[in-house]
Formats: structure tokens, C-alpha cells, sequence
């Protein structure tokens, strides 16, 4: 019997915990307001500080040698930013944008160390959800490497579609504006060859696209192309 993975907003480190322990959490932490457009950290810097999401989105991504940026994942309320660095103190791996207005807690790295080997409750937790986040990724790399830009356009379509998806005469609508070049950098290629994809997509009835708003009528064609049946993962999101 195959085992399924909750989606990644179902299952996060925070909401998991007892009130006493979330109590105990949030308390050694200190609240910050960040503003659209800001960043917490850059890739490469030194991670002194760990952050609980309270409210807003925060975007992860990474910057190629060329200046391309690729988008990686969104982080919604009650994630944790920069947990990576947690007991290895590698420098952080990503640049994390504000992409709504944030309030966070931030969390100086080797208090929080200490906490989480002190308390078996926070540890086990922070594992799951550790795991979870990595399968997240890993699967994110699956269907780029074994896929190719068609297929990871596929994929990204049906993680905003999971995401922000509504239900419309005509299939599912993607009910957030989103351009060539932000798909561009979820998939790692040029604003040109997302063109050509989306393009062949609408010729074959499978999307539309009307004023940056995407609609998919035939989900179950882009599932068919990543094989998504033999995905671990009841629903992946962004």
C-alpha cells in the first residue's frame, strides 16, 4: 500500500505543537515587522537567527552565478525560515523576500538548538516536518530533472492550481495574476521558452490564459504527463 504525505500547509512545525508548548516556543523569540519587497537574509550570509512566520508570505529562492533567479518555495504562516542551519551552522542557502507584509519571531540559532535537544516534543516535530519539507523539495526537483521545462511547467501549473485554484464552468482557475517570467523562474528557463510551452498548451485546449489569469480545463492531462499517480504526495502546492 503506498503511504501518502500530507499537504506541506496540513502539516507545519508549529501547528502540531501543544498550547504549553507553543507557549514556550514563541516566547524565546523576538516579534519583527518586515515590509513587502524586503529581504530577511540573503544566500551565503551567516545564520545567526532562525524565524517563525506568524502572518504574511516570504519567497525562497536562489541566484545562479549569471544573476538568474530561480523561485523555490513560498512560506505561509506558523513555517520556519532559515532551519537549515539548525546544528551544522552552514550559511544560510537562500534569499528570503517578503512578499506580503510579515510579522515574524526571530531566534538567535544556538538558543534554539539548545531547546529543541532539551525538549523532545519540539524536536520530534521540527523531524516531521523537516522531512516533509524535504520531500517537498526533492519532489519540486523530480519533475525539473526527469521532466524537463515542459514537465516543470506542468508542475508549477498544478501547484499554483492546488494553491490558488477555484473552481469555474470551465476547470480550475488560477485566482492570482501571474506573468511568463515569474513562471520563468520557478522553472529555471527563459521568459521564451515558457512563451512556446503555454502557447502549445492553449493550442491543445488545456489552458487559457486571460489577462495573466491561468485556467486550467484539463488538469488531468498535466498529472497524466508528470505521472503524478506515483506521487507520494496527496497535493502539492507552491
Amino acid at each position: 500500500m503506498n503511504t501518502t504525505i500530507e499537504k506541506r500547509h496540513d502539516y507545519n512545525f508549529f501547528d502540531k505543537l501543544t498550547s504549553e508548548t507553543k507557549y514556550l516556543f514563541e516566547s524565546y523569540g523576538n516579534e519583527i515587522e518586515v515590509k513587502k519587497g524586503s529581504f530577511i537574509f540573503h544566500e551565503s550570509e551567516k545564520p545567526e537567527h532562525i524565524y517563525l512566520l506568524k502572518s504574511g508570505k516570504v519567497r525562497l529562492s536562489k541566484t545562479s552565478v549569471e544573476g538568474k533567479v530561480f523561485f523555490l518555495q513560498m512560506k505561509n504562516s506558523h513555517e520556519l525560515l532559515g532551519e537549515l542551519s539548525l546544528f551544522n551552522g552552514l550559511n544560510y542557502h537562500f534569499n528570503a523576500e517578503v512578499i506580503h507584509d510579515s510579522v515574524l519571531l526571530r531566534y538567535n540559532r544556538l538558543e534554539i538548538e539548545q531547546l529543541l535537544m532539551r525538549n523532545s516534543e519540539l524536536s520530534v516535530n521540527f523531524m516531521k516536518w523537516l522531512s516533509n519539507e524535504n520531500h517537498t523539495l526533492l519532489a519540486q526537483f523530480r519533475d525539473l530533472i526527469f521532466c524537463g521545462k515542459e514537465g516543470a511547467v506542468h508542475s508549477i501549473l498544478i501547484r499554483l492550481c492546488n494553491e490558488y485554484g477555484m473552481d469555474v464552468s470551465t476547470g480550475t482557475l488560477i485566482n492570482k495574476k501571474i506573468t511568463n517570467q515569474e513562471l520563468a523562474n520557478y522553472v529555471g528557463a527563459t521568459r521564451e521558452s515558457i512563451n512556446r510551452i503555454l502557447k502549445r498548451l492553449i493550442n491543445e485546449n488545456v489552458i487559457s490564459v486571460n489577462t495573466k489569469y491561468i485556467t486550467i480545463h484539463n488538469k488531468e492531462y498535466l498529472k497524466k504527463q508528470l505521472r503524478c499517480n506515483y506521487c507520494p504526495f496527496k497535493e502539492c502546492t507552491i
